[in-house]
């Protein structure tokens, strides 16, 4: 059922699957500026044949929702009010969160803020630290990009400066922010932008041809609307993983670039589960490997309390 629902002074679009008696599943997607669409194509159906009440959302001012207001000014803690109030305006005692991308740092926040509300929570390629993702990912591009300047007929000169510029990044004896746009190093890449969050060529064929199936009339474009909330995505939330009291998982594609070695590291310390890692996918899971994906959340959901096995 898809349906526009008004919160906190702006439509959401919603839309669920499943019976209205299954466990509530609340899917958080990131980008910034993503939307749900591809996860419920996905994965909606099988989740909802599993049992859940599989709820996505795309956040206010993103694709089907409403044009994103001025005022309050986009946060955060604006997203996880929605999200709140969507909660209570459902009729439920509480859910399960699963959180992708920026969404997993989003839905760690709200774990943080609303505890007694999340039945459980699952970070899938969570981007917990930007700065930590850049530098374990801009290497790759760099790689990408000389190996794109090798067989470029004019000789590759430009695409070899932006290695160097990945590389230069890479290196800097700061934390990077938002404003080294190092995603502008990475650009370059072009068509191979994409090989930086998908397994192989397999898998990245398929989340084409899912994204290819996505209907004419979706403004994908309103997701810039959300580019203000990349600044969020430097603050380093690793920090806060021990205080997280709810049931949680760490799920990753083994290719994965966005939950880099150190993020995995630190989650396992500090709350002493192991990372989940779904074979011949890379960052988008759920559209790489869809059973594997439902298999390993419906895993963890049957015994949350242990952590991830």
């Amino acid at each position: 059922m898809e349906s526009l629902i008004e919160i906190n002074g702006t439509h959401l679009f919603v839309d669920e699957r499943g019976r209205a008696d299954g466990r509530p599943l609340l899917f958080i997607h990131g980008g910034p500026g993503n939307s749900c669409w591809d996860f419920m194509a996905s994965v909606g159906d099988a989740f909802a044949a599993r049992g859940f009440r599989v709820i996505g959302v795309d956040q206010r001012g993103v694709l089907r929702s409403d044009v994103l207001p001025h005022e309050p000014g986009l946060t955060v803690d604006v997203l996880i009010r929605d999200f709140e109030a969507l909660r209570e305006h459902l009729g439920l005692e509480n859910w399960t969160v699963i959180g992708h991308s920026s969404g997993g740092a989003y839905a760690f926040d709200y774990a943080l803020q609303h505890p007694d509300r999340i039945d459980a929570l699952v970070l899938d390629c969570p981007a917990l630290d930007a700065d930590a993702t850049d530098r374990f990912r801009l290497p790759k591009a760099a790689a990408l990009l000389d190996e794109a300047a090798g067989s470029d007929a004019d000789g590759g000169a430009a695409l070899r400066d932006a290695a160097a510029e990945c590389r230069r990044l890479a290196t800097l004896d700061r934390r990077l922010t938002a404003d080294d746009r190092t995603w502008g190093a990475m650009l370059p890449l072009g068509p191979h932008y994409l090989d930086l969050f998908l397994h192989d060529a397999s898998t990245r064929a398929r989340y084409e041809r899912l994204m290819g199936a996505a209907p004419d009339h979706l403004d994908w474009g309103k997701g810039m609307s959300h580019l203000p909330l990349m600044a969020e995505m430097y603050r380093d939330q690793t920090l806060q993983l021990t205080q997280l009291t709810v049931p949680s998982t760490l799920l990753i594609g083994e290719s994965d670039m966005v939950a880099p070695p150190v993020v995995r590291d630190v989650y396992r310390a500090a709350t002493g589960h192991d990372v989940v890692t779904i074979s011949d996918a890379g960052h988008f899971a759920f559209v790489e490997q869809p059973e594997r994906y439902v298999d390993a959340v419906a895993r963890f959901l049957d015994a949350p309390g242990e952590g991830a096995a």
